[in-house]
């Protein structure tokens, strides 16, 4: 059917494009289940309907189904439209929705990688801890150890550095005790020189003592003869000239009398000036008195007075000789301590400075008994010398002995006058004089007599 072009061209079917032919549908309920038999139908009966008397109604209501028809079909497109719109959005939701929980497991995925890894990472971490941990603590172990250690080696330090003083200090007092060793050496080696010359300046003494105590007994001898010819020249005179013989020996005696007079007033005056002067001269010339002594008495006479000074002198090298000794002593126990603290040291230092000093000790050790054996080779020759000179003094004083116990000229002045004033001396060097004492060293020869200066 060809529509009206005002029709097709009306406000109603310009909703949509009227087609130029309406296919008439059928009222039945297959009308849509085989519309292409109902539009030929349609075609072949529509002249003859708009010849109608009521065509124009049904032209109208044609037209109003055709408007109908025209959109149904419109909703039908608009609705397949929208079919097709909703299914491309459900399939691009679809899509959507599978490249979301695509995405999602992948996200789920990942996170639970990142999970692992994580987890991984943390498990690396804690293990790294409790290894950081386990070297925190042996670090800790580490510097305790090294602190104990440092403090170790602090003590350490300090203890040799008071084991350095303390060496210093017995180092100190070591050179100390060894000046005062070498002063006490050099005071040991003074005194024995000063020894040695007092002993040789006491042996000339002796020598000189001796020579002139010989010269003493030469005199002595001379006056004795002068004496025994004296008595024999009195003894010869005849007994008529008695008186003058009397006065002969009056004479004589008087004379031998003033000789042995001025030599008792002579020693007493060297006695009282100088005491300490030539003592054995006094002892060696009064055995030469006219009277006869007794045994005990020349007995006591014949011992040297020199005996003390001899003495003295011994003393003195044997003091000197202990004194020595004692040093050799003091000297052997400090060579055992320094072997003592050799043995038991163990600083090198120390070690090298006591091995010095122990040979150091031992060479003064060494010349300490070359001295004490010089010295007591000393002290043997001064024994002998003074034993050869006492054994001299003592045959000399025997001598003396036997000339005086000889009974010649002694009974013959029982009852002299001369022997009372020799057997007491002293009334007349009461009344002595120094004046006297300078006739008599004039008198005398300057050798007879020796004064200490």
């Amino acid at each position: 059917m060809i529509m009206d072009p005002e029709l097709m061209h009306s406000i109603v079917g310009s909703y949509l494009k009227t087609p130029e032919r309406v296919l008439v549908p059928s009222f039945t309920q297959n009308d849509q289940s085989a519309p292409t038999h109902h539009s030929v139908s349609l075609e072949v009966n529509l002249p003859k309907m708009l010849h109608s008397p009521n065509s124009q109604a049904l032209i109208l209501a044609l037209k109003t189904l055709q408007e109908k028809i025209h959109r149904l079909d419109l909703e039908r497109t608009q609705a397949e439209d929208n079919l097709n719109v909703l299914s491309r959005e459900a399939a691009q939701y679809k899509k959507a929705l599978e490249n979301e929980t695509n995405e999602r497991n992948l996200a789920h995925q990942e996170l639970i990688k990142q999970k692992k890894d994580i987890t991984i990472q943390l498990s690396s971490a804690q293990s790294r801890c409790t290894l950081l941990e386990k070297q925190l603590e042996y670090t800790k172990r580490m510097v305790l150890n090294v602190e104990r250690e440092k403090n170790m080696i602090l003590e350490q330090q300090a203890q040799l550095q008071r084991e350095k003083e303390q060496d210093h200090l017995k180092l100190q007092a070591k050179l100390e005790k060894l000046d005062v060793l070498e002063k006490e050496c050099f005071k040991l080696t003074t005194t024995q020189k000063t020894a040695e010359d007092k002993i040789k300046y006491l042996e000339e003494k002796l020598k000189e003592e001796e020579h002139h105590r010989k010269l003493f007994q030469d005199k002595a001898s001379e006056l004795q003869t002068g004496l025994e010819i004296n008595r024999i020249l009195m003894s010869s005179v005849s007994n008529p000239k008695r008186s003058k013989e009397k006065k002969k020996s009056s004479k004589s005696a008087s004379a031998s009398h003033s000789v042995k007079a001025s030599r008792q007033n002579l020693l007493q005056t060297m006695q009282h000036y100088g005491p300490h002067i030539l003592p054995k001269r006094a002892e060696v010339t009064e055995p030469r008195r006219l009277y006869k002594p007794t045994r005990s008495t020349s007995q006591r006479k014949a011992v040297p007075p020199d005996s003390g000074k001899s003495i003295c002198i011994c003393n003195n090298v044997s003091e000197l000789l202990m004194a020595m000794q004692d040093e050799l002593d003091q000297m052997s126990m400090k060579h055992q301590e320094l072997l003592n603290q050799i043995k038991e040291t163990e600083s090198h230092s120390v070690f090298e400075n006591a091995e010095c000093e122990l040979e150091h000790l031992v060479k003064k050790m060494e010349i300490k008994v070359e001295q004490i054996s010089k010295l007591k080779k000393h002290q043997d020759n001064v024994r002998k010398l003074q034993q050869k000179v006492q054994n001299s003094k003592m045959s000399e004083a025997s001598g003396i002995q036997q000339e005086d116990n000889y009974p010649n000229g002694s009974n013959n002045l029982k009852n002299s006058p001369r022997k009372c004033l020799l057997n007491n001396p002293l009334q007349k060097s009461s009344n002595f004089h120094p004046i006297r004492v300078r006739n008599l060293q004039m008198k005398l020869r300057r050798d007879d007599i020796m004064w200490e200066q």
